[in-house]
């Protein structure tokens, strides 16, 4: 056995430890246990050491090299180079795996009922059992394979959805913050009620849609009116009086701050400007006079008893000078503020001006249009009485013909009368009663009882 030394294989179906013991349904014997992983042995392999280990066992612990048997150790039977294990001193122990195939084995997940052999629950049912517990890889909770596919589906929160309208995916958690932004998603306009309108189409939608209710154009000064668009020109129609009122009240504001605002009016302001320029021309001619005079070149060295002027006096008109020209340029500055304050107000009398015309001339067209109504209509009103009269009058020929076909139809020839009497039951118990004691005959002036 030992002077053939045949290398593991190296397979892909080698690439898993033992079988867990918890498979097993009989009692369970240590031969059958890998000296490494201590599981059921999968492809057994026996060293020429006598101990055996799964495939995938013996070839992780060679990998790195020759290393020393364990078992052997445990056991204190070890013995160089026979309890040495290293790549070429193993071989498949065919007999052992037959033997480990063969066992009975059930399914140790909680609720599966399968059972079988080792050799049926490696080919069959492992790592394929319905009742098998793994973490979802996107959100690691624990769940059942069968239950893997809804969980994906339906349950995961980190899931992966594709928008139904626009087709970019997104995560489950982003559900609400996605449907926010969708360039596809479905609105509804609330003028005209219509339906499924993308949300990148719905600004250009309303631009145009003449049920979409807007705020009046003279919101700005009061009107908190909001009118469909098709009506928005009937609206100002209506209540151009009430426009021009709330346009004259935000003037009127207007004027009322912009006077709160001046110091005073105008020409108190110029007023202020004069008196402020004539006050610096009187300060320039102060400094000029305090200024002493250029010293002429020394002649002789003659002593000299001038005294200059102190140098804190001519700071102090500096100074002064210097306050006076700012408040020049402040009053000068405020003095254009008003002006285009000024402008601006007059421009806004111009407009309301106009306005007013505009006015005055849409109250004249509607007299005018409301006088020819009143004529329309009393002429109507006329041609009704006309009307009236001729059908009354057409009445009275045709009640008048009536009468007389009822006596021609009453006259007879022969010498016998038929009096013809219409709703007799009636008549009857009217008489009975009365209400009605007589009748008069066509033909005949006289009662009848």
């Amino acid at each position: 056995m030992a002077a053939q030394e045949p290398s593991p294989p190296s397979s892909m179906e080698n690439n898993k430890p033992g079988f867990p013991k918890k498979i097993l349904a009989n009692k369970l014997e240590d031969k059958h246990l890998c000296n490494c992983c201590q599981n059921i042995l999968r492809r057994p392999f026996q060293a020429q050491c006598g101990h055996r280990f799964c495939s995938y066992c013996f070839n992780r612990t060679v990998g790195s090299g020759p290393q020393k048997c364990n078992a052997c150790i445990r056991e204190d039977i070890f013995e160089e180079p026979t309890s040495i294990l290293k790549p070429g001193c193993a071989f498949p122990d065919n007999a052992a795996r037959r033997e480990v195939e063969n066992l009975p084995a059930v399914c140790f997940n909680e609720g599966c009922s399968w059972k079988g052999s080792i050799k049926d629950y490696e080919l069959s049912h492992e790592g394929k059992c319905e009742f098998m517990i793994l973490p979802c890889p996107l959100c690691k909770e624990l769940i059942r394979l069968n239950e893997q596919e809804r969980h994906n589906e339906r349950e995961c929160p980190e899931r992966t959805l594709n928008c139904k309208y626009c087709k970019e995916p997104f995560h489950f958690k982003n559900i609400k913050a996605h449907d926010e932004i969708c360039p596809k998603y479905p609105m509804i306009c609330e003028g005209c009620a219509k339906k499924k309108i993308p949300r990148e189409k719905y600004v250009d939608h309303i631009k145009f849609c003449g049920k979409f209710r807007t705020p009046c154009r003279y919101h700005v000064v009061g009107c908190d009116m909001s009118v469909e668009k098709e009506k928005i020109h009937d609206h100002e129609r209506v209540c151009a009086h009430e426009h021009l009122n709330l346009l004259l009240h935000y003037i009127m504001g207007m004027k009322v701050s912009l006077e709160g605002l001046q110091p005073q009016s105008l020409e108190l302001a110029g007023h202020k400007a004069h008196e402020l320029h004539q006050a610096l021309r009187d300060l320039e001619a102060r400094v000029s006079q305090l200024t002493p005079p250029p010293l002429p070149p020394p002649a002789t060295t003659l002593p000299t008893s001038f005294t200059p002027l102190p140098s804190s006096v001519g700071a102090a008109l500096e100074l002064q000078l210097h306050s006076e020209k700012t408040k020049v340029a402040d009053l000068g500055r405020r003095c254009q503020e008003l002006e285009v304050k000024a402008g601006t107000f007059e421009d806004v009398v111009c407009v309301l001006n106009r306005e007013v015309e505009r006015f005055a001339t849409t109250i004249e067209a509607s007299n005018r249009q409301h006088r020819l109504d009143q004529d329309k209509i009393e002429a109507l009103s006329n041609k009704v009485r006309q009307l009236e009269r001729q059908v009354g009058v057409k009445d009275l020929t045709v009640a008048e013909m009536e009468g007389r076909l009822r006596e021609m139809s009453a006259t007879t020839f022969d010498g016998v009368f038929i009096w013809r009497i219409s709703d007799f039951t009636k008549k009857r118990q009217d008489a009975i009663a009365g209400r009605a004691p007589a009748m008069f005959s066509p033909g005949k002036k006289k009662p009848t009882y």
